[in-house]
């Protein structure tokens, strides 16, 4: 059975000594408030006999600050969060702070369930990838006084926000194949409510009418066989050009594709919005929108830096351009 966690208490009551004495030579702070410096020594060998393992996140409470953030993701399994995340928690470590990551799956209910914890663990700030549900955030982040970044999905004027330009960069597209499209397909995922989402489905389909370009949506799924079926009726239809919205989706039609032998570029072209480690491997390689993910990472954390000093400076929507990876498939 595990023995309880050796206390302040512990120590004082084995030495004979007060616990505020214990926590003063804990705190390296003995000589400051005139203890000896044998009480000293003495104190410092029973918490190493004790295995004393200080408790930092009471200390965090007492000063008022615990060098933690608390990073709420929406999808912790899509690449790019997990690209977001380790950008994110590589500048704070620099900077001193720990950060504890939840991921809600899009789910309004968990999200505010997650924040409210986060806050009850008395983090420092959070940077949110928020679900659809902004309304339902506000009453709770009006509770706390602590700052907040919204990054990759904006949440409101309020607070900084650190992502992508979704509806700009997506209608820029269709003029990056190598020819002018006859008919574009615009694969997203299942759930299209996502607002990421729904921005690159709207841009996708207003650079189409602008070139008065028909297009066709369909959401896929992971079910490799409706994805096929999808794609096939697609490819019937006159489709020669595929615009897909994540890198999973991507990827789901590709391997459509080349079940159904379809000759890419020769006969369906295909660039997808947001890139992938993988794209570089495949016959022939992917053309993909890279989103600066290390940057936003890196600028959602100068941003929390800011408000953590209390600046008074006016909250700011950052948008950061992507580039264009050309390959072989567009």
């Amino acid at each position: 059975m595990k023995s309880k966690r050796t206390s302040l208490a512990d120590i004082a009551e084995s030495l004979n000594v007060s616990k505020s004495t214990v926590s003063f030579v804990l705190n390296g702070k003995g000589k400051q408030f005139n203890i000896s410096e044998t009480t000293q020594k003495l104190i410092l060998e029973k918490a190493k006999e004790l295995n004393y393992v200080p408790n930092y996140f009471a200390k965090g409470l007492r000063e008022g600050k615990t060098q933690t953030i608390g990073l709420v993701l929406a999808d912790i399994s899509n690449p790019f969060y997990s690209e977001l995340s380790k950008a994110i928690q590589e500048s704070l470590y620099e900077k001193g702070y720990s950060l504890f990551i939840v991921s809600t799956n899009d789910d309004v209910t968990m999200e505010l369930k997650l924040i409210r914890d986060l806050i009850l663990r008395s983090v420092d700030a959070l940077i949110i990838a928020p679900c659809n549900g902004i309304p339902a955030l506000k009453p709770v982040l009006d509770e706390t006084p602590i700052p907040v970044v919204w990054v990759d999905r904006i949440g409101d004027e309020f607070a900084d926000f650190v992502g992508v330009d979704n509806y700009l960069e997506a209608s820029m597209l269709i003029k990056r194949f190598s020819q002018l499209p006859k008919k574009v397909g615009i694969l997203h995922p299942k759930r299209s409510d996502v607002m990421t989402i729904q921005l690159r489905i709207d841009g996708t389909k207003s650079a189409c009418e602008k070139n008065g370009i028909p297009y066709q949506l369909a959401g896929l799924t992971e079910n490799a066989e409706e994805s096929v079926e999808l794609v096939k009726q697609l490819v019937d239809s006159g489709v020669d050009s595929l615009v897909a919205l994540n890198n999973k989706v991507a990827l789901h039609a590709i391997n459509a594709l080349n079940l159904l032998k379809v000759d890419i570029p020769g006969k369906v072209r295909i660039i997808s919005f947001d890139d992938s480690e993988a794209f570089s491997y495949f016959a022939p390689p992917v053309t993909a929108l890279r989103q600066p993910v290390g940057d936003i990472g890196k600028e959602t954390v100068e941003r929390l830096m800011d408000r953590l000093k209390e600046s008074t400076e006016n909250r700011k929507h950052l948008m950061m351009e992507c580039s264009f990876i050309e390959r072989g498939s567009h």
